[in-house]
């Protein structure tokens, strides 16, 4: 197994678990442990980046030699490319699929993930400060993209099949809401919640969660959730 797959705990690298295993791959799995909020030295010592997701391949089907990658969106375009066949991509040969399909792979990490990182920076700000009220507009309106182009589709982002434009997307719609304590409203979200619910039962889903997160990990698929247990920690020591 020359693939070598870094998961850090409640973060965005279980996408890459998850891909892995919707691709059925064999793969070497390391745990790295928050310390205590804050991705550990074990990941600095086999990155510069020192974050997750982090890829070894070793040796490397496109290469011939050990390839060491992080990014969350280039390790998934590499495992696709070196790794899946294509499976789970779209090219220039699908049409209008392929151009949703690329918008919304890059609108994942490109706007959606650092959005409701702004909202989680202005938790315990002035809710009346204008760059507070800003952050809070542009998560809702890129809530409403999101919801819009579930309810045109039906399915998923880029068409009627999954796609890593959802396997990007997922993550901050689920785990990382439990940074920022972040609901869905029943009405405004309904799209955006029913594809929760449909994305979540997947095998390859649920067995990636179980990996990366234990057996007692309950996904946040919900309109509401609450934070997790070591960001309260955190908070109430800051």
């Amino acid at each position: 197994m020359p693939l070598t797959l870094h998961h850090l705990d409640h973060s965005q690298s279980e996408r890459i678990i998850w891909l892995a295993e919707e691709l059925g791959l064999d793969y070497n799995y390391v745990f790295h442990q928050r310390s205590p909020l804050f991705a550990p030295q074990s990941l600095r010592d086999v990155h510069p980046m020192g974050s997750a997701p982090v890829i070894e391949d070793d040796p490397s089907p496109i290469t011939g030699t050990q390839v060491k990658l992080a990014e969350s969106s280039a390790i998934v375009e590499y495992i696709i490319a070196a790794h899946g066949n294509g499976r789970f991509a779209r090219t220039p040969k699908d049409g209008e699929e392929y151009v949703h399909y690329l918008e919304w792979f890059h609108f994942a990490n490109g706007s959606f993930q650092p959005g409701l990182f702004r909202v989680l920076m202005s938790r315990g700000a002035d809710p009346n400060s204008p760059i507070v009220e800003r952050s809070l507009r542009k998560w809702e309106h890129l809530l409403s993209l999101i919801d819009a182009r579930l309810a045109k589709t039906g399915a998923y982002l880029a068409g009627l099949e999954l796609t890593a434009a959802d396997i990007m997307i997922f993550v901050t719609l689920t785990t990382m809401r439990g940074f920022a304590t972040i609901e869905f409203d029943t009405t405004k979200h309904a799209n955006i919640l029913a594809y929760l619910q449909r994305v979540g039962e997947r095998p390859a889903y649920q067995k990636a969660i179980k990996i990366c997160e234990g057996e007692d990990f309950v996904p946040l698929l919900g309109a509401k959730v609450e934070p997790f247990a070591f960001m309260k920690r955190w908070i109430a020591s800051t």
